[in-house]
């Protein structure tokens, strides 16, 4: 079953967890190969398409949470 992905919940997440790791935006934007406006608007939910499985990938990888964690609605 597809599962849709809460953009603004998602950014809450990530900034949540970058937060936690110490990192700024854009030292993540960096460690992931993104720019940082990029960065601000994954966390900021204002995206008109879902951010790809490769960036979230990244940024799962270099916050060491799972995808699944940072996508649930919970």
């Amino acid at each position: 079953m597809a599962r849709h992905i809460n953009n603004k919940l998602l950014g809450i997440k990530i900034s949540y967890y970058r937060k936690r790791k110490g990192f700024t935006q854009a030292q993540l934007a960096e460690q992931i190969d993104i720019s940082p406006s990029y960065m601000a608007k994954i966390e900021c939910g204002f995206l008109s398409k879902c951010v790809s499985l490769t960036v979230l990938n990244d940024i799962s990888n270099e916050l060491n949470v799972s995808i699944d964690e940072l996508i649930s609605p919970d």
